[in-house]
């Protein structure tokens, strides 16, 4: 297998450099679903993972998203690889190698459906530990955040109010079609929320964020400039180019992951409803984002609570439904401001010739149209 190497030790810069086709080159330990999804969403040919992709600490998806779409999987190469590798060489998978050259750079286990299987009842064994350890660090940041966490202290204001209104959470690792919310969106008109490269998932669909949330660094220079407010942490890295394009950024004292923070802030404007594109809400997924990361998210949609619901969800709440029907209705409003006109004789307007020619047109419509 042959491909271009896109190299980098910090996985959600190097998603942003991904093509179609690519061998990426990262060193994520425990790789998520969220990042495997993304990886496949990018529609990388290969994956060779520095560390071990499954430690054997939980049963964690990401090597099983990457495998079931057919994407080849190169585990535990080691830290050499990223000097072997440069970023933009060409690269060949022969087997469990890496070949630059025609040379040998680095060895690793091409994983498959069995090796992920065994990996995954290995770490089974381990769950409930993994599922105490949750618990401990949740309670740990319980008291560390209370006064944020529940009374919502510290949560900055927004130009955009939020208030009884829906509002859809975009991250960057959603992989479905936001259109399939159009009839949703038109009927509720929620606010979007961009987290991360969701706000430019947002506009690559069509779409504006009115708010983005998170790491300046994962946000292009439109996504940033077109959103009318825009939320980064204290201590967040990239802020003099905000300044630099002229963007008043408002600061989150928060150390909670962006998805997470976007999430306090719109909760604490009490908005109707929440849907969350993108972000896991199932145990399998809490624990896939590791110690301190799924104590955050399980305390955050807590806190949330019942407003929290899925695209899906969100779907069914207000089903699509076809524009023609529509249309047609503006058509027969058209004709019959046209009748109206043809009505007028040279003896003044005829109000029962208007009432022939409507009949007439409603004969012709179909019979939902009717009214």
């Amino acid at each position: 297998m042959n491909g271009v190497a896109r190299v980098g030790r910090v996985t959600p810069r190097l998603l942003k450099r991904v093509r179609p086709g690519d061998v990426v080159v990262l060193d994520q330990i425990d790789l998520d679903a969220a990042t495997a999804e993304q990886l496949v969403s990018r529609g990388v040919s290969a994956v060779v993972n520095a560390s071990p992709s499954t430690s054997g600490r939980y049963p964690n998806l990401g090597p099983a998203v990457l495998v079931e779409a057919g994407v080849a999987l190169l585990d535990d190469v080691g830290p050499d690889v990223f000097r072997a590798v440069a970023d933009g060489e060409q690269v060949r998978l022969e087997g469990g190698t890496v070949v630059v050259r025609d040379l040998v750079v680095a060895r690793g286990q091409v994983q498959d459906f069995a090796t992920i299987a065994a990996s995954a009842e290995h770490a089974r064994a381990g769950l409930a530990a993994q599922l105490t350890d949750l618990t401990a660090n949740a309670t740990g940041l319980l008291l560390d955040e209370r006064e944020l966490l529940l009374e919502g202290v510290g949560v900055p204001s927004l130009a955009t109010d939020l208030t009884g209104r829906h509002v859809v959470v975009v991250t960057g690792s959603y992989d479905g079609d936001l259109r399939d919310l159009r009839g949703y969106r038109r009927e509720r008109r929620p606010v979007l929320v961009g987290v991360d490269g969701g706000a430019d998932l947002l506009l690559d669909q069509g779409l504006v964020p009115e708010v983005v949330v998170g790491d300046p660094q994962l946000m292009s220079d439109k996504a940033v400039r077109r959103a009318r407010d825009v939320v980064v942490r204290l201590d967040a890295p990239g802020r003099s180019r905000l300044e630099a394009l002229g963007v008043h950024a408002v600061s989150f004292r928060t150390q909670a992951p962006s998805e997470d923070m976007a999430l306090l802030l719109v909760a604490a404007q009490e908005p109707a409803l929440v849907v969350t594109a993108g972000l896991p809400l199932s145990v399998g997924h809490l624990l896939d984002l590791g110690r301190s990361g799924g104590a955050s998210a399980l305390l955050t949609r807590l806190h949330v609570g019942e407003r929290l619901v899925s695209p899906v969800a969100a779907a069914e709440l207000v089903p699509d439904r076809p524009v023609w029907p529509a249309l047609l209705l503006l058509l027969v409003a058209v004709g019959a401001l046209v009748l109206t006109a043809l009505t007028v004789t040279p003896h003044g307007f005829d109000l029962g010739l208007l009432h022939l020619r409507w009949d007439a047109l409603v004969d012709r419509l179909p019979d939902w149209a009717r009214w």
